[in-house]
Order: C-alpha cells, then sequence, then structure tokens
C-alpha cells in the first residue's frame, strides 16, 4: 500500500506542488432526541462564536479547531462568560481537515451549545474551560434569528425563547441565567427591518447538481452590491441555509446574480442577501440532484477559499485504491458479506477501480497509507453516528489552478448499533448495514449528501429502513466523478483506470438476461429477457439524473414495454428492478 511521500517534491518545476492532507468525513446520522441530549450534557449555553483556531492531536492523527464562545445565556453548568467549543477539522500549516457533517462552526455563528467534557488531548493556550457537543451536529442548535428559528439536523423550534428556550429549562428544571446584554427580540427585529427591497423574478436551471461548478442563473431586481447567496444544507436536511462561497460568485449585479451552487446546497428555496442585509427568499424550491464533495482552502489562492472538485487516481499502481479490512471486521462474516455487496454495487455501477486486499492488524482511523474497513472501539464515534467515510487528500497547483485528488480512504461504523446484516431485512429496531455502507462508500467515491429520503446519498436513514440499491442519480453523479477521474491527470498522479464489474450472482444474472430495444426510440421502449424474471419496478430518469417516471409491473397490462411519448428527445436512464436485483441501462429517444 503507498503511503503519501516526498516522491511529489521531485515532479518537473513548470508544476509547483503543495500537498496536504484534507480530511472530509460524511457521517449518516440517526436522531437523538432532545431530552437525551440534556441529561447527557455537563454545559448548555447559548453563545456566538468570536474566532477559531486549529490544532493536531497529541498522535498527530487527526487536526481539531478549538471556537472561542461568547457566553450570552448559561442553562445547565458553571456559569462562564467565554468558553472553548473543540470540533473536529481545521487548518494547521498546510495541512488541512475537513469533517462533514459533524458540528462545523463558523465565526459570527449564534445558537445553544450541548456539550460534554473533551476526550481529545489538545494543548491549552487559554485558561478557559473546553468542551465539544455530546452529539456531533446534532449538538448545535444553530440560529436563524430572521425567522425566529433554532435548528439541528432532526430539530426545528419554532420560536426561539418560546419553544427552545422553554423545552431546555422544562428538562433541567431552572432557569438560565443571563450572562451578557443580548437581547434576541431586538436582534429579530433588526433583521425583519431589512426583509425585502429585493426580488427574484425567475432562475434557471430549476433541476441542478452541487459541487459541480455548475451555474445557477438568478433574474431579479434590486440586488445591490455583491452579497450572499444561501442554499438549503444537504448536512442537516435543510433544515438551515448554506452560502455559497464568495469566490463561487461569479458575477452579480442589481438584475442578475449568476453563482456556483456549493457542495452542501440541497434541494429547497434559497435566498439572497445583498452586501447591507436585504434579502428575499425564492418562492420555489431548486432541485438539486446529486451532489459532489469540495475540497475547500485557500492554500492556492492565499487569502480567498475556493472550492475544488476531487477526484481518484491511480493509488495502488494498478488503476485504483486497494481497501483492506481490519482482522476483526474480517472475521465478522455477516458485516463482511454485506460490505462486499454494498462495494460490488459502486464498482459495477459506476467503474470505480476498487479493490478488497489483505486485512490489517492496524486498528486507528489515521493518515497511514491504509484504506480502512473497521468497527469503531468504544465511543470513539459520536452518539448519533452509524458510520463515517474519511476522504484523505493531496494537492497541486500548476499553471495557476489548484487540483485536488484522493490519497487515502478509511470507513468506520459503529460497533454497539442493532445491524440487520442481510441478505434478510431490518426489523424496526434494526439498522440497516447494507444501506449503511453502501451510504458511505458513495462519500468515498466523492459525493456528498442529498435532501432526497429515496436515493442512498440522503444525509439520514431511519431504523427498520433499507434502501441497498442505487438510484440513477447515484449512479450520475459516481459516472462523473469517475470521468473526471478516467480523463484527467493530475499532480503527475497516474489515471484511474475503469475496473473490472464483479457483480454479484443476481444482479449480474439480471444484467445479461434482460435487453432494450428499438434504441433510439420514439414512443415504446421494449424489455426483452432470455428467462423467466419477476420484474417489480422500473425508474426512468433524465440526464440530470431526475425521475421522469416509474413504472409498477405489477400494474402494468404490458409487461414488456414502457411507454415513452411523452418524452422530449435525449439521453435517458431507465433502472429495472425484480424482486432482488437491479440492472441501469442508457437510451435515446429520437
Amino acid at each position: 500500500m503507498r503511503k503519501i511521500t516526498t516522491k511529489h517534491l521531485f515532479l518537473p518545476l513548470i508544476c509547483f506542488l503543495f500537498c496536504f492532507t484534507n480530511l472530509s468525513a460524511q457521517e449518516l446520522l440517526y436522531e437523538v432526541p432532545l431530552n437525551e441530549q440534556i441529561q447527557n450534557s455537563s454545559q448548555i449555553v447559548e453563545g456566538k462564536v468570536l474566532s477559531k483556531r486549529s490544532f493536531w492531536d497529541a498522535n498527530q492523527h487527526n487536526i481539531y479547531t478549538v471556537n472561542t464562545i461568547e457566553v450570552y445565556k448559561v442553562f445547565k453548568g458553571q456559569t462562564a462568560t467565554t468558553i472553548e467549543v473543540i470540533t473536529e477539522g481545521g487548518a494547521v500549516g498546510d495541512q488541512v481537515e475537513i469533517v462533514n457533517p459533524s458540528l462545523q462552526l463558523a465565526k459570527g455563528d449564534v445558537g445553544v451549545f450541548l456539550l460534554k467534557n473533551p476526550t481529545m488531548e489538545l494543548a491549552s493556550v487559554s485558561n478557559n474551560d473546553r468542551f465539544e457537543s455530546n452529539s456531533s451536529s446534532q449538538g448545535f442548535y444553530k440560529y436563524n434569528i430572521q425567522d425566529n428559528i433554532a435548528s439541528n439536523p432532526f430539530g426545528i423550534k419554532n420560536g426561539i425563547a418560546s419553544e427552545l428556550y422553554s423545552e431546555i429549562t422544562a428538562h433541567t428544571h431552572t432557569n438560565y441565567t443571563n450572562v451578557s446584554s443580548f437581547d434576541l427580540n431586538t436582534e429579530i427585529e433588526a433583521l425583519n427591518a431589512r426583509r425585502g427591497g429585493i426580488a427574484i423574478t425567475s432562475f434557471f436551471p430549476t433541476t441542478i447538481t452541487a459541487g459541480t461548478k455548475s451555474i445557477l442563473t438568478i433574474d431579479g431586481a434590486g440586488f445591490g452590491s455583491q452579497g450572499t447567496v444561501q442554499f438549503k444544507d444537504a448536512n442537516d436536511g435543510g433544515a438551515s441555509y448554506y452560502p455559497a462561497l464568495d469566490s463561487q460568485v461569479i458575477s452579480w449585479t442589481p438584475t442578475q446574480i449568476q453563482v456556483e451552487v456549493p457542495s452542501r446546497a440541497g434541494t429547497g428555496t434559497f435566498r439572497i442577501f445583498d452586501s447591507i442585509g436585504f434579502n428575499v427568499t425564492s418562492s420555489t424550491p431548486l432541485t438539486v440532484s446529486y451532489a459532489e464533495i469540495n475540497a475547500e482552502t485557500d492554500v492556492f489562492t492565499p487569502g480567498t477559499v475556493t472550492a475544488y472538485q476531487t477526484q481518484h487516481v491511480d493509488n495502488n499502481g494498478s488503476g485504483g485504491y486497494t481497501w483492506q479490512m481490519y482482522i476483526g471486521f474480517n472475521g465478522n462474516t455477516a458485516a463482511n458479506q454485506s460490505f462486499v455487496r454494498a462495494f460490488d454495487s459502486w464498482v459495477c455501477e459506476t467503474g470505480v477501480n476498487w479493490d478488497i486486499g489483505a486485512v490489517t492488524t492496524t486498528n486507528v482511523i489515521a493518515n497511514d497509507g491504509i484504506n480502512m474497513i473497521r468497527f469503531d472501539v468504544g465511543g470513539e464515534l459520536p452518539n448519533g453516528v452509524l458510520g463515517r467515510c474519511t476522504s484523505r487528500f493531496s494537492g497541486c497547483s500548476s499553471g495557476g489552478n489548484g487540483f485536488i485528488f484522493v490519497s487515502e480512504l478509511d470507513i468506520v461504523f459503529d460497533d454497539g448499533t442493532n445491524w440487520q446484516f442481510g441478505p434478510g431485512l431490518p426489523s424496526f429496531s434494526q439498522y440497516d448495514f447494507e444501506t449503511v455502507a453502501v451510504h458511505e462508500l458513495g462519500h468515498g467515491h466523492q459525493l456528498a449528501h442529498v435532501i432526497d429520503p429515496g436515493v442512498i446519498m440522503h444525509y439520514a436513514v431511519s431504523n427498520g429502513a433499507s434502501n441497498r440499491v442505487l438510484s440513477a442519480t447515484d449512479i450520475a453523479g459516481g459516472n462523473d466523478v469517475q470521468f473526471r477521474s478516467t480523463t484527467n491527470a493530475v499532480c503527475g498522479e497516474g489515471l484511474m483506470t475503469n475496473s473490472a464489474c464483479s457483480l454479484s450472482v443476481d444482479d449480474n444474472f439480471l444484467s445479461e438476461n434482460l435487453s432494450i430495444y428499438p434504441i433510439p426510440t420514439k414512443d415504446k421502449l421494449y424489455i426483452k429477457s432470455s428467462t423467466n424474471i419477476n420484474l417489480t419496478t422500473a425508474y426512468i430518469y433524465d440526464i440530470r439524473g431526475q425521475i421522469i417516471s416509474k413504472v409498477d409491473f405489477s400494474l402494468s397490462i404490458n409487461l414488456n414495454s414502457v411507454n415513452v411519448s411523452q418524452l422530449s428527445a435525449g439521453v435517458y436512464f431507465i433502472t429495472i428492478q425484480s424482486d432482488n436485483a437491479s440492472t441501469t441501462k442508457k437510451f435515446i429517444v429520437e
């Protein structure tokens, strides 16, 4: 297994290389109720993020950020005017770590923090008490002061004082202590005074992809000087808004804005704020079909944070990446087989060149050159997290442009979860392991979260739910990353090559025994089977991955054809499902 080495320093001088580590960890979440968070918190405060600074942990495995918080109110714990909250990720020198969607705080964020004593060891540079979230991203109720809303990934409190304050004090059985002069009503009135003054008349396209440099054009009036465009945050299901970077605003005039849709944008309405705070929310939603992970850094553009698309390279000398199971995970036959089924889904549907190599006795998630598959140890994963995929990146600068590629991948699952490893379906009290595995591997394939419960890359999963089959939008996103990875050589690295598919017996059988014709077609698409197969459903998607129609074969009169006469000319995909397998094929309407 190749590690990131100083071989990069010997690239030709025409390409100035800047290597760094960039970890992007994505979590599949389950809900931790507020009353449970309150019970498990040693400190609960309302406050504002004043500043941030980052450190390595004691073992130089990961970077953490210490966020200095100005305290407004104390609901539980010791009274203090200033505390520090440790979050995962940050930047130290030329090394960057992004942990997403664990708690990420920005300077100026205001809300309620539900905290516990920290578990990591970081050098102290102040006398402030330190804490960490007791349930990852769920441990911060972020304020949308203008709309008088507080939210985390699973909860929206419609009324910061009337609902959130009241619920917390009902569980702590005591009133809060005011520490500063922060007045919520005054803040709400000031922001609402600037609501309006801007109008959105239209936007195009209405369906788009995120993190792909796709440009949204917004027409209207009164946009003023450049401010921000904010999108529904896919990492919390759209409970809050996430702003595009300044560098993602392509143009801004009083009547038109062009902006790249950021990686974390999800389906829903979007907002425009001009430079002095006048604002408007779109009246109709923007649909985001799939999203790709971006590495955001200013290392190639000092002073300006830029979002870079990521890609795969030839990491193992055989055109891709070799994963290794920890010996304990490998020995769990049910988990092993479930993971391999999820693994093959991505390999076979998108061609990503992954294989599984020898077992390893290494049992940590660290920048060690091992693409790890393992269960966590004890309470390693935060409360509310079922699994996490960590992508590590290196980068270089050439011709004034920055490029980012995956240098290592790690996946860890919660060992305390009541898993259903399959192939049977989970009971109400179980979580489906293959569903979580295929989701986390999607992050390894560099796909980000979306807001769509029907697809693999939706940000959360429910107990008793099973979603093991890649949708056309999941496949479209994976194919886009794969195309870039197999055609765009970066930083002196070899190109990824397309995998030799190792389809499961069922999927392989379905794919080999089904064909569609004629291609191109005008009115009907026929499905031909060389053997007796019980087809259940079919989904038709456009080139953006948007579902056009669904066919339920149990209700269909003609079981071997699909009416496509209503479709405009173009390229489409059809995903055909049987009782226990699926296959996706491309067709053309003329």
